[in-house]
């Protein structure tokens, strides 16, 4: 077990693709083999970092001071200080980055205030194996929000700019006359830009070299002041500002050219702009900003809007065009509003909305749902759905036909999801190939169902996407509003676990969500909680099950077989446990584990019982560990360490799984060919079986499914099927082995077909490694089973 341990942090959290790298992370924490383990989760992730510590809140504060981090891992109980407390240190540093909690234990109100303050997750100190995921999916959403506020903040620039320029713009269409539009400007540059000074000079006809001041906004000086001032400036900068060059000075102390200096120094100058009005290559004059009771560093969005009202001078004073520019650019503007704030809310590939503004308009119904009940409380309530759609191996799609087929599939049925919708219901795209659907003002179930029904319908009609045929269909979960529901993610929530319900009824199935559903889930978690603890604190077993040959009722070998005791649940079936340690990525460590205590319990036997030299082990590989990369060298150092030869141990794995990682397989299969590893083709006959990775692939035994050999008594159909699937192997080379062998009669048949060798109940449950001992003693005292 301890080598286990060590291989708990590979678990493989997925690749991390950053932009910056590495990531610099501030770990608080007062214990350092807490630091090493926070340390060793991310490592083993792959992610890149560098970190700082810090165990005190003056540390916490000095780092923040000086340096800039993407991330905060934090204890939550330090000596001096809490969780609360670094998150308020965060936010006095101005550091707005994902916080993330690393605690022992955390209670309910003790999470609900830390996420209620802002706090961006938490993780439990025994399930470190999460921080990779949590802290990438943190890493996600706040890049999102990131450019969520960078769009509102273009947004609102944009408007800022827009309210500068409409306002000439109005002036513009209120008077045909100059002079007024022209003063408009200035004044309103005056007070949005908060300038000492601001003018619109002109170029006198007469004289090449001066400039007259025609339109000044409220200022101290007199106007033949500002007209010298103005003048100076313009006259020295006058060949980069005909050609339509603005001159943007932040510290008047760096003109170069004296008696402007002075004349700047005189009259206070700190800073100007000087933004020429051209119009078609032709100079009309320009615009000057004055500076005076402090330097001024001129941002972009100021030029810009700058730039802007001088475009809109430079128009009015072409009369002729005013109207027909104006109008066309106040459109353009109004296209990128509209375009920044639609993209900021729908999904780009379907054009659907997106979950943000799902959630609002769940949020908002429920707000409805809540003021309608309130109001009339002896009413029939109003009502609403939500649908949660996932696609049926879509994932299959893109891996065959490739993602951009996979993309033009999403839109088709994206197109088809909305043909299904009344008018103002809502159909979103969460992401992947999940949708959702919110039914609004329905009369109840039924209607949600019919809905369910006619999506099953639209979908059941082929697609055809370059060029070949695809079937799809949905997994549908679908919750009803209750007075229960207070928030629209806890909606969203039941009406996901109803539509895993769902799939793991087939494809195309729907499901409406009940409160046992909710209580499943939740053991579910805690099953993937205790699972991990279970791990670490030894709580798994592996036992034995004899495969005897029918031949000559000897004991070939046995099969490994994984047991979780459970301190509270007691003995836990594998068919409840395994999907979880698949779903979690645990299930390659348990793997590995059953194979060396497999292996070791081989070696042990063969020292026992040395009258058993051929004694083989079985043991169940998953897919996710027949496709890793460190599959052959794990095999080749558990069979190192254990002594035993290749040839005293058989993989088993199942249809599917050849099928899944068909592209690898033949090289995996190779290798184990090359040191003797038999391979054993699990469950045959109950997946999508195909006959021509039978010649494909070297497997030398074929195990017939035990739901074909329970009915054998009763069903002549099954008899038939299990007499083909040995005839079969026989014609092929290959051994059968029988699962779920329970009675004298299923074994009278199966010694009819000529059938190698079989396993179940009526030789032997499954048994622990001190019983399988006296098993085999038992079996050499008499000779045979």
């Amino acid at each position: 077990m301890d080598e286990y341990k060590l291989n708990l942090d590979s678990v493989d959290d997925g690749a991390w693709e950053l932009e910056i790298s590495p990531l610099r992370l501030l770990i608080i924490e007062d214990v350092a083999e807490d630091v090493e383990l926070i340390v060793l989760a991310l490592e083993s992730a792959g992610i890149p970092f560098t970190y700082d510590t810090a165990a005190t809140a003056e540390r916490c504060q000095q780092l923040l001071k000086h340096y800039t981090y993407d991330s905060v891992l934090s204890d939550y109980r330090l000596p001096s200080f809490n969780g609360l407390q670094v998150f308020e240190l965060l936010k006095q540093a101005n550091q707005d980055i994902p916080f993330i909690l690393i605690t022992g234990s955390l209670g309910e109100e003790a999470a609900v205030e830390c996420i209620r303050q802002g706090m961006t997750d938490y993780v439990l100190k025994d399930r470190l194996f999460r921080l990779p995921t949590v802290l990438k999916r943190a890493l996600d959403e706040f890049k999102l929000r990131h450019q969520q506020r960078t769009a509102i903040a273009q947004i609102q620039q944009q408007a800022w700019r827009e309210t500068i320029v409409n306002r000439i713009v109005q002036a513009m269409r209120k008077t045909l006359v100059l002079d007024a539009v022209l003063q408009t400007t200035v004044d309103q540059l005056h007070e949005a830009l908060g300038v000492s000074r601001s003018s619109i000079f002109q170029p006198e006809v007469e004289q090449d070299t001066s400039s007259v001041i025609t339109y000044i906004s409220h200022a101290t000086l007199q106007r033949d002041m500002f007209l010298g001032i103005s003048c100076s400036f313009y006259d020295y900068y006058q060949d980069e500002i005909t050609q339509d060059r603005p001159i943007i000075i932040y510290d008047a102390n760096d003109i170069t050219v004296e008696h402007v200096q002075k004349l700047a120094q005189a009259y206070q100058i700190q800073s100007t702009i000087l933004m020429p009005l051209i119009y078609q290559q032709t100079y009309l004059g320009g615009i000057c900003l004055q500076q005076c009771d402090r330097q001024r560093s001129w941002t972009d969005d100021e030029v810009a809007l700058v730039k802007a009202i001088a475009d809109q001078c430079a128009i009015a004073i072409h009369q002729a065009q005013l109207y027909q520019q104006a109008q066309t650019e106040l459109v353009e503007r109004q296209k990128i509003e509209a375009q920044l704030r639609h993209d900021a809310f729908h999904d780009t590939l379907t054009g659907l909305p997106n979950r943000a503004l799902f959630m609002d308009r769940l949020g908002h119904i429920l707000q409805i749902a809540h003021r309608h009940l309130i109001r009339n409380p002896q009413a029939c309530p109003y009502q609403f759905a939500v649908l949660f759609l996932d696609l049926d191996r879509f994932k299959m799609v893109n891996d065959s036909l490739g993602h951009t087929i996979g993309d033009q599939l999403l839109q088709i049925v994206a197109n088809q999801l909305q043909a299904c919708l009344r008018m103002g219901d809502t159909v979103a795209r969460l992401g992947g190939d999940e949708f959702v659907m919110l039914l609004e003002g329905i009369q109840g179930m039924n209607d949600a169902i019919e809905v369910a029904h006619r999506i099953r319908r639209v979908l059941k009609s082929p697609v055809v996407l370059d060029g070949r045929e695809v079937f799809i269909s949905a997994s549908i979960g679908i919750t009803l509003n209750s007075s229960t529901y207070t928030d629209p993610a806890q909606l969203l929530r039941d009406a996901d676990t109803a539509m895993y319900r769902a799939k793991k009824r087939g494809r195309g199935e729907y499901e409406v969500f009940d409160i046992s559903m909710h209580t499943h889930a939740l053991r579910q978690l805690q099953l993937e909680s205790d699972l991990q603890r279970a791990i670490e604190r030894q709580e798994l077993r592996v036992h034995y099950q004899p495969i005897i040959s029918l031949s000559d009722q000897c004991i070939e070998g046995f099969e490994a077989l994984v047991r979780w005791q459970h301190p509270e649940h007691g003995m836990i079936s594998p068919d409840e446990f395994i999907p979880i340690a698949e779903d979690t990525g645990l299930i390659m460590l348990i793997d590995v584990w059953v194979l060396q205590e497999a292996c070791h319990q081989l070696y042990q036997w063969q020292q026992d019982f040395p009258a058993l030299p051929a004694l083989t082990m079985n043991v169940n590989l998953s897919g996710k560990q027949f496709s890793h990369a460190e599959l052959i060298t794990q095999i080749d150092r558990i069979l190192e360490t254990s002594h035993i030869s290749g040839s005293q141990l058989k993989l088993e794995i199942t249809e599917s799984v050849l099928i899944e990682n068909s592209d690898v397989a033949t090289t995996i299969l190779s290798e184990l060919q090359a040191r003797k590893i038999r391979v054993c083709l699990d469950d045959f006959g109950t997946g999508y079986s195909s006959l021509s990775y039978l010649h494909r692939f070297p497997i030398s035994t074929l195990k017939i499914d035990r739901s074909f050999i329970t009915p054998l008594e009763t069903d002549i159909d099954k008899f038939e099927i299990v007499k083909a699937i040995v005839n079969l192997a026989l014609n092929l080379g290959l051994n059968v082995v029988a699962e779920g062998v329970e009675t004298t009669r299923q074994l009278s048949y199966l010694r009819s077909v000529t059938c190698h060798a079989a396993q179940g109940y009526h030789f032997a449950r499954p048994l622990s490694g001190e019983a399988a001992s006296e098993f085999i003693q038992d079996y050499l005292f008499n000779g045979s089973i």
